[in-house]
Protein backbone atom coordinates (compact mmCIF):
# COMPACT_ATOMS: atom_id res chain seq x y z
CA UNK A 1 0.00 0.00 0.00
CA UNK A 2 1.33 3.42 -0.92
CA UNK A 3 2.29 5.51 2.11
CA UNK A 4 0.50 8.81 2.45
CA UNK A 5 1.23 11.64 4.81
CA UNK A 6 -1.96 12.44 6.72
CA UNK A 7 -0.57 13.57 10.05
CA UNK A 8 -1.06 17.24 9.29
CA UNK A 9 -4.82 16.66 9.07
CA UNK A 10 -6.37 16.63 12.57
CA UNK A 11 -10.07 16.17 13.27
CA UNK A 12 -9.91 16.67 17.02
CA UNK A 13 -13.21 16.82 18.87
CA UNK A 14 -14.77 19.98 20.23
CA UNK A 15 -15.01 18.46 23.67
CA UNK A 16 -12.03 19.20 25.90
CA UNK A 17 -10.40 16.34 27.77
CA UNK A 18 -11.18 17.56 31.27
CA UNK A 19 -8.97 15.07 33.05
CA UNK A 20 -5.83 16.18 31.24
CA UNK A 21 -3.39 18.16 33.36
CA UNK A 22 -1.23 20.28 31.09
CA UNK A 23 1.55 20.58 33.62
CA UNK A 24 1.62 17.02 34.92
CA UNK A 25 4.03 15.65 32.34
CA UNK A 26 6.26 18.71 32.48
CA UNK A 27 6.70 18.54 36.23
CA UNK A 28 6.81 14.81 36.82
CA UNK A 29 10.19 13.15 37.45
CA UNK A 30 10.98 9.55 36.72
CA UNK A 31 12.04 7.10 39.40
CA UNK A 32 15.63 7.63 38.27
CA UNK A 33 15.38 11.33 38.90
CA UNK A 34 15.61 12.49 35.29
CA UNK A 35 12.98 14.69 33.63
CA UNK A 36 10.37 13.04 31.47
CA UNK A 37 11.84 12.95 27.96
CA UNK A 38 12.26 10.64 25.02
CA UNK A 39 15.85 9.90 24.00
CA UNK A 40 15.77 9.90 20.21
CA UNK A 41 19.53 9.79 19.70
CA UNK A 42 19.55 6.13 18.68
CA UNK A 43 17.70 4.82 15.65
CA UNK A 44 17.73 1.18 16.77
CA UNK A 45 16.22 1.64 20.22
CA UNK A 46 13.11 1.04 22.29
CA UNK A 47 12.51 4.78 22.23
CA UNK A 48 12.25 4.59 18.43
CA UNK A 49 9.73 1.75 18.70
CA UNK A 50 7.67 3.86 21.11
CA UNK A 51 7.75 6.86 18.76
CA UNK A 52 6.72 4.81 15.72
CA UNK A 53 3.86 3.21 17.66
CA UNK A 54 2.65 6.62 18.80
CA UNK A 55 2.60 7.87 15.22
CA UNK A 56 0.80 4.76 14.00
CA UNK A 57 -2.04 5.05 16.50
CA UNK A 58 -2.25 8.79 15.83
CA UNK A 59 -2.81 8.37 12.10
CA UNK A 60 -5.09 5.40 12.83
CA UNK A 61 -7.29 7.55 15.06
CA UNK A 62 -7.38 10.32 12.44
CA UNK A 63 -8.54 7.81 9.84
CA UNK A 64 -11.18 6.50 12.23
CA UNK A 65 -12.54 9.98 12.91
CA UNK A 66 -13.08 10.34 9.16
CA UNK A 67 -14.56 6.85 8.69
CA UNK A 68 -16.94 6.47 11.63
CA UNK A 69 -19.65 8.90 10.45
CA UNK A 70 -20.25 6.71 7.38
CA UNK A 71 -20.44 3.58 9.54
CA UNK A 72 -22.86 5.28 11.92
CA UNK A 73 -25.07 6.25 9.00
CA UNK A 74 -25.01 2.66 7.72
CA UNK A 75 -26.14 1.18 11.04
CA UNK A 76 -29.78 0.12 11.44
CA UNK A 77 -30.24 -0.28 15.18
CA UNK A 78 -30.29 2.92 17.21
CA UNK A 79 -28.30 1.31 20.03
CA UNK A 80 -25.48 0.52 17.62
CA UNK A 81 -25.55 4.09 16.31
CA UNK A 82 -25.27 5.38 19.89
CA UNK A 83 -22.28 3.16 20.73
CA UNK A 84 -20.46 4.15 17.55
CA UNK A 85 -21.27 7.84 18.03
CA UNK A 86 -19.94 7.73 21.60
CA UNK A 87 -16.77 6.08 20.35
CA UNK A 88 -16.35 8.76 17.72
CA UNK A 89 -16.26 11.36 20.50
CA UNK A 90 -13.78 9.19 22.45
CA UNK A 91 -11.60 8.97 19.35
CA UNK A 92 -11.56 12.75 18.91
CA UNK A 93 -10.42 13.15 22.52
CA UNK A 94 -7.76 10.50 22.00
CA UNK A 95 -6.39 12.45 19.03
CA UNK A 96 -6.08 15.52 21.26
CA UNK A 97 -4.27 13.53 23.93
CA UNK A 98 -1.80 12.17 21.41
CA UNK A 99 -1.12 15.65 20.03
CA UNK A 100 -0.28 16.85 23.54
CA UNK A 101 2.03 13.88 24.03
CA UNK A 102 3.84 14.70 20.78
CA UNK A 103 4.29 18.26 21.97
CA UNK A 104 5.60 17.13 25.35
CA UNK A 105 8.10 14.73 23.79
CA UNK A 106 9.06 17.14 21.01
CA UNK A 107 8.07 14.65 18.30
CA UNK A 108 7.31 15.87 14.79
CA UNK A 109 4.40 14.15 13.07
CA UNK A 110 5.04 15.48 9.56
CA UNK A 111 6.66 12.15 8.59
CA UNK A 112 3.90 9.99 10.09
CA UNK A 113 2.55 7.51 7.56
CA UNK A 114 -0.96 6.23 7.09
CA UNK A 115 -1.81 3.31 9.39
CA UNK A 116 -2.05 0.29 7.13
CA UNK A 117 -3.80 -1.92 9.72
CA UNK A 118 -6.50 0.70 10.30
CA UNK A 119 -6.82 1.37 6.57
CA UNK A 120 -7.46 -2.32 5.98
CA UNK A 121 -10.11 -2.51 8.69
CA UNK A 122 -11.88 0.60 7.41
CA UNK A 123 -11.84 -0.87 3.90
CA UNK A 124 -13.47 -3.99 5.34
CA UNK A 125 -16.22 -1.89 6.93
CA UNK A 126 -16.85 -0.08 3.65
CA UNK A 127 -17.07 -3.41 1.83
CA UNK A 128 -19.69 -4.63 4.32
CA UNK A 129 -21.75 -1.48 3.73
CA UNK A 130 -21.71 -2.12 -0.01
CA UNK A 131 -22.42 -5.87 0.16
CA UNK A 132 -25.26 -5.94 2.73
CA UNK A 133 -28.45 -3.94 2.71
CA UNK A 134 -29.38 -2.00 5.83
CA UNK A 135 -30.74 -4.22 8.60
CA UNK A 136 -29.68 -6.55 11.42
CA UNK A 137 -27.40 -8.69 9.23
CA UNK A 138 -25.37 -5.66 8.19
CA UNK A 139 -25.33 -4.47 11.81
CA UNK A 140 -23.96 -7.83 12.92
CA UNK A 141 -21.18 -7.65 10.32
CA UNK A 142 -20.37 -4.05 11.29
CA UNK A 143 -20.06 -5.00 14.95
CA UNK A 144 -17.53 -7.67 14.01
CA UNK A 145 -15.30 -5.23 12.14
CA UNK A 146 -15.82 -2.59 14.84
CA UNK A 147 -14.53 -5.04 17.44
CA UNK A 148 -11.55 -5.84 15.23
CA UNK A 149 -10.77 -2.13 15.29
CA UNK A 150 -11.22 -2.02 19.07
CA UNK A 151 -8.88 -4.97 19.55
CA UNK A 152 -6.22 -3.29 17.41
CA UNK A 153 -6.53 -0.11 19.46
CA UNK A 154 -6.50 -2.04 22.74
CA UNK A 155 -3.31 -3.85 21.72
CA UNK A 156 -1.64 -0.60 20.65
CA UNK A 157 -2.55 1.48 23.69
CA UNK A 158 -1.68 -1.43 25.97
CA UNK A 159 1.74 -1.72 24.36
CA UNK A 160 2.30 2.03 24.61
CA UNK A 161 1.33 1.91 28.27
CA UNK A 162 3.87 -0.87 28.93
CA UNK A 163 6.65 0.85 26.97
CA UNK A 164 6.00 4.16 28.73
CA UNK A 165 6.55 2.45 32.09
CA UNK A 166 9.79 0.85 30.90
CA UNK A 167 11.01 4.21 29.54
CA UNK A 168 10.11 6.00 32.80
CA UNK A 169 7.43 8.10 31.09
CA UNK A 170 4.94 7.54 33.87
CA UNK A 171 2.61 10.49 33.21
CA UNK A 172 2.43 9.62 29.51
CA UNK A 173 1.72 6.02 30.47
CA UNK A 174 -1.25 7.25 32.47
CA UNK A 175 -2.56 9.07 29.39
CA UNK A 176 -2.25 5.88 27.32
CA UNK A 177 -4.05 3.98 30.07
CA UNK A 178 -6.95 6.44 29.89
CA UNK A 179 -7.41 5.76 26.19
CA UNK A 180 -6.94 2.03 26.77
CA UNK A 181 -9.82 1.95 29.25
CA UNK A 182 -12.08 3.79 26.79
CA UNK A 183 -11.31 1.21 24.11
CA UNK A 184 -12.02 -1.67 26.49
CA UNK A 185 -15.33 -0.14 27.50
CA UNK A 186 -16.37 0.32 23.86
CA UNK A 187 -15.45 -3.30 23.12
CA UNK A 188 -17.54 -4.54 26.06
CA UNK A 189 -20.54 -2.51 24.91
CA UNK A 190 -20.22 -3.92 21.39
CA UNK A 191 -20.04 -7.47 22.79
CA UNK A 192 -23.25 -6.95 24.76
CA UNK A 193 -24.97 -5.43 21.75
CA UNK A 194 -23.82 -8.25 19.49
CA UNK A 195 -25.79 -10.85 21.45
CA UNK A 196 -29.09 -9.08 20.76
CA UNK A 197 -28.33 -8.07 17.17
CA UNK A 198 -27.01 -11.51 16.20
CA UNK A 199 -30.28 -13.05 17.39
CA UNK A 200 -32.21 -10.50 15.32
CA UNK A 201 -30.04 -11.24 12.28
CA UNK A 202 -30.61 -14.97 12.69
CA UNK A 203 -34.40 -14.54 12.85
CA UNK A 204 -34.22 -12.22 9.85
CA UNK A 205 -32.36 -14.89 7.85
CA UNK A 206 -34.92 -17.54 8.82
CA UNK A 207 -37.83 -15.36 7.67
CA UNK A 208 -36.02 -14.54 4.44
CA UNK A 209 -35.33 -18.23 3.78
CA UNK A 210 -38.96 -19.21 4.43
CA UNK A 211 -40.17 -16.42 2.18
CA UNK A 212 -37.89 -17.53 -0.65
CA UNK A 213 -38.92 -21.16 -0.19
CA UNK A 214 -42.61 -20.23 -0.29
CA UNK A 215 -42.12 -18.16 -3.45
CA UNK A 216 -40.31 -21.01 -5.24
CA UNK A 217 -43.28 -23.36 -4.62
CA UNK A 218 -45.92 -20.98 -5.95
Amino acid sequence: MENKNIATRSNSGKKEDQDWNDTSMKDEKSSKGSEVALDKSKENSLQKVFEKLLKDIYTAELELVDALPKVIEAAHEEDLEDVLRDHLEDTKRQVKRLEKVFGQLDIETSDAEISEPMSGLIAEANKIIKEFKIGPVRDSALIIVAQKIEHYEIATYGSLRTLADVLYLEAIGDVMDRSLEEEKQADEMLSELAEEINDMACRYNERDYKSQKSSSKS
